[in-house]
């Protein structure tokens, strides 16, 4: 005979399971027969529950109120019950579970309700059925969203910053990261429910109702669950990585969330009706049913068994979860640690065109005026062994990409300054404000700055709203600044090559994005005025030692180089040099004075670069008269015209080497004789050009002083044919020599004076 140790039965008592074996639904007998084959050495373990409503119509759960454990009504009791010939505990040979154990050793087996989710759905549902398909659909659609989420968030990623990590954060952003990352581990219910079910195991009795929840789609649906909890947390980690405000991090969190919980509103769905009612019947099953704690596990592997160890206590799910949670949390420290090295400031345009307006400010040493467009110029993040320089944690951008200029030169630069929350532009050692203190601080002397904005590009900031000190602070006109690197030859509007995110242009143009045509190896000045007009040919490209066309602000420089702007001896040197490389020994002296000749050598691309490229001739040969070349050439927003002291080219090269500064090397006071309007044009063909006043009067004319306008303008030497009507109504274009033959009294470059012209300066 048995006694209760523990609990008493009641009548209407439902048994769950003897010594750990489910035998819900098990006929009386066969319970019966379970009791009695317990062996009186060891303990009788009863499951069982006392409730008060049973629902037979239920053909997956155990025709019981399942969740009866937490009603007032009902009452579970775990019956430990021994024979009372010997007290012996549980023996050590019998079959291991992945049940729990008392204090006496005693075996407890637990029960757990499967998860409302389209995995349990999958799990318990025929493969056949459409329960199944539904399911499995679903989670295909959930994969499918994060993973469209996961290729927009790595598309386009630059090389070397692949998650596109931006190049910083606050300090309320990064403790919202971090705040964030815990939450997403916490709350990730399928990563721990997955757990938990691994944790649990499998139990076959399962099948006794539910026949197609087999050990596979268990393994199958868990490892299911598990796989869309790791996207889940991936999509959340990349979110939180790369979002720059706290708003940010909080919206995609709750948008993340949105797409986990996709899983649960799919089988509410079906649960409802929604979807078929195959679909539904199924559903509720998955309400209803439970699975015992497995019992699969053999002998042998119950000693290796974590919590069959002294440390049983500490349960396998909270050993990987504590791995999810590092595995999510280092990688983000790493993270950090590269944002504050200034790793991830690649995500940064590295260089960039900037533009200024014709603000000017009178500086406080009492006789230099700042033109600002004299610093419209590339601006390029300075790198140095994969490392940038930063201010506020944001990158310094300077003017040519150079930090250290020859001799008391200072590059104009941009920076972020946290007591301005803006970004701002300042030249060292310039005092807008006039010297208030013995050190020159950067955000002090701001020159131009940004609305308050906490963005770490540089390009990102908004153009709206720029402030210029002028001697008052006012708001910026024409200023804009755009990212001039390219990631194809499109970006090098295909004129080009894109090497390394820089643009390699080809022959003849020009520009950060090479957009800028050399329009033709030579200009003709004209002064357009119908009393007095004439032409000065003989403006053509200033190359380098290398035959390379010079430039400076993105623009050519041309040098005039007629007879009358040269060393008397031009023409016996220019002699010489075209006997020695063409042999043509029947040209006479006087032949070759004509400038006609010699702009037609100039103007033949073949002989033009064999010319260039002789440096004996240059170096020693062309001699500018008076020690002064002339050049026209672009700076800040205008093209220029004006005499620079030199003896020959080589002299000149020098000037305009990458040394070469409208502000620094005072242009406009001390070179500058004619300037354009203001444009971007690649070429001072067809602006209207402006005479400074011969007495450099200021006044209050504006930033040039008193100017006239001038009747004048720029061609090319060589006239095009191919333009439609180019000689007008009463010229003919000549195509072997370019030229305009003009008729019936006309004259002019392209025939466009006649004999009555009232057109005058």
């Amino acid at each position: 005979a048995k006694e209760l140790m523990e609990g008493t039965l009641h009548p209407g008592d439902i048994i769950l399971s003897v010594n750990g074996t489910d035998v819900k639904g098990w006929p009386l007998e066969d319970v019966v027969g379970a009791v009695q084959d317990t062996p009186h050495s060891e303990s009788l373990v009863l499951e069982v529950c006392r409730a008060k409503s049973i629902d037979d119509s239920d053909d997956c759960a155990t025709n019981i109120d399942v969740d009866c454990p937490s009603k007032q009504d009902m009452t579970v009791n775990k019956m430990r019950l021994r024979h009372t010939e010997k007290n012996a505990s549980l023996n050590t040979d019998a079959e291991c579970s992945n049940a729990t154990h008392d204090e006496n050793g005693n075996v407890e087996t637990n029960q757990y309700q499967l998860t409302k989710d389209i995995f349990s759905l999958l799990f318990i549902s025929n493969i056949k059925s459409q329960a199944f398909l539904y399911s499995f659909l679903c989670f295909l659609f959930q994969i499918t969203v994060i993973i469209l989420i996961i290729y927009d968030l790595l598309s386009d990623a630059p090389e070397g910053n692949e998650l596109k990590i931006p190049p910083g954060a606050s300090e309320a952003v990064i403790t919202a990261q971090f705040l964030a990352l815990i939450i997403t581990v916490l709350t990730q219910d399928d990563v721990v429910t997955a757990l938990e079910m691994a944790d649990h195991g499998y139990h076959k009795g399962i099948m006794e109702s539910c026949p197609s929840a087999t050990y596979i789609k268990f393994i199958f649906a868990n490892f299911a669950r598990f796989g869309e909890g790791i996207l889940t947390i991936v999509v959340s980690f990349l979110f939180i990585v790369t979002s720059t405000s706290v708003l940010d991090i909080f919206k995609d969190f709750a948008a993340v969330a949105f797409i986990s919980n996709l899983d649960n509103l799919a089988f509410q769905l079906a649960k409802r009706g929604f979807i078929t009612k195959s679909v539904q019947k199924d559903a509720k099953k998955v309400e209803t049913a439970t699975l015992s704690e497995g019992n699969t596990t053999t002998k042998s592997q119950c000693k290796l068994l974590i919590w069959n160890t002294p440390f049983h206590r500490l349960k396998i799910r909270n050993i990987l979860f504590g791995i999810t949670s590092v595995i999510i949390c280092l990688p983000w420290v790493a993270i950090r640690a590269k944002q504050h090295l200034g790793y991830y400031k690649s995500l940064s345009c590295k260089s960039l065109t900037v533009k200024f307006g014709d603000e000017t400010l009178a500086l406080a040493d009492g006789g230099t005026t700042l033109h600002y467009a004299y610093f419209s110029n590339n601006y390029k993040i300075e790198e140095k062994n994969k490392r940038f320089e930063l201010e506020g944690n944001r990158p310094v951008y300077y003017e040519r990409g150079q930090k250290e200029w020859v001799g008391k030169r200072a590059p104009g630069k941009f920076l972020y300054c946290k007591d301005l929350q803006a970004w701002a532009f300042t030249i060292e050692d310039v005092w807008p404000r006039g010297n208030s203190s013995s050190t020159w601080k950067a955000c002090e002397n701001w020159l131009l700055r940004s609305p308050e904005t906490e963005v770490y590009a540089l390009e990102e900031v908004p153009l709206q709203g720029w402030s210029i000190w002028t001697g008052i602070t006012d708001t910026a006109q024409d200023f804009s600044l755009s990212c001039d690197e390219c990631s194809s030859n499109i970006d090098c509007s295909l004129h080009g090559q894109c090497v390394e995110s820089t643009c390699v242009c080809d022959k003849k143009w020009l520009g950060q994005r090479c957009d800028s045509k050399i329009p033709c190896n030579e200009l003709l000045y004209t002064n357009n005025r119908c009393s007095d007009y004439k032409e000065l040919p003989g403006f053509v490209l200033l190359r380098d030692e290398n035959n390379k066309t010079m430039e400076v602000y993105g623009r050519p420089v041309f040098v005039n180089l007629d007879t009358n702007s040269l060393d008397q001896n031009f023409g016996q040197d220019f002699r010489y040099l075209y006997d020695d490389y063409l042999g043509d020994d029947y040209l006479d002296d006087g032949y070759l004075d004509d400038d006609y000749s010699v702009d037609d050598y100039f103007d033949d691309d073949y002989l033009y670069d064999d010319f260039f490229s002789n440096e004996y001739y240059f170096d020693n040969k062309v001699v500018f008269a008076n020690d002064q070349a002339n050049v026209v050439f672009y700076t800040g927003r205008r093209w220029y015209d004006g005499y620079f002291p030199a003896h020959n080219i080589s002299v000149l090269r020098g000037i305009f080497k990458e040394t070469f500064h409208a502000h620094w090397d005072s242009v406009l006071e001390d070179n500058t004789q004619w300037f354009s309007e203001q444009t971007d044009s690649s070429t001072p063909i067809g602006l209207e050009w402006y005479e400074l006043s011969e007495t450099r009067s200021g006044g209050d004319y504006g930033p040039f002083g008193r100017v006239k306008k001038v009747a004048a303008s720029y061609h090319c030497k060589r006239v095009d044919c191919e333009i439609s009507n180019v000689c007008g109504l009463y010229g003919e274009c000549n195509k072997t020599e370019h030229t305009c033959n003009c008729k019936l009294g006309t004259f002019g470059h392209f025939c466009q004076f006649t004999s009555d012209d009232d057109y005058s300066c």
